[in-house]
Formats: C-alpha cells, sequence, structure tokens
C-alpha cells in the first residue's frame, strides 16, 4: 500500500492530516519534504518548461484538417 499525505511538524513529531487505515505498530517508511521547497521547485520547473516551450515550439508539418475533415461521417 502506497499512500500520500500532507502533515505538520509539532513538538519534533510528525502529525498527519488525514488518518492512515493501518493496524496499530505497522512498520512504515517514511519520506519528509518540505511543502515551500517542493512549490519553489515546482514553480522553478514550470517556469523552465514554459521557456523551453516557447524557445522551441513543436511544429509537426502535418497537414492540418477541417472542422468537416474531422468530423466527416459515412
Amino acid at each position: 500500500m502506497r499512500r500520500e499525505t500532507t502533515g505538520t511538524i509539532v513538538a519534533g513529531m510528525l502529525k498527519l492530516d488525514e488518518r492512515i487505515d493501518l493496524p496499530d505498530n505497522s512498520r512504515v517508511r517514511v519520506a519528509v519534504e518540505s511543502l515551500e521547497e517542493w512549490r519553489t521547485r515546482f514553480k522553478a520547473g514550470l517556469k523552465a518548461w514554459q521557456q523551453l516551450r516557447q524557445d522551441q515550439p513543436i511544429n509537426s508539418g502535418g497537414r492540418r484538417y477541417t472542422r468537416d475533415e474531422l468530423h466527416e461521417r459515412h
């Protein structure tokens, strides 16, 4: 079972925002990442992708069909 959720650090302990459906004393693997860092990396990645899209637009060079050709019914 893999589950992602958010939580808050309170007095050095992780308090999850929602209950996880696992029995008590279950061993789990935990990866903790600050949401502020994630948002910063996400915004930087999005900005880089938008710049790449602007610098190197994709043009397939293929035929452009009209609406009637796309929706032609026999």
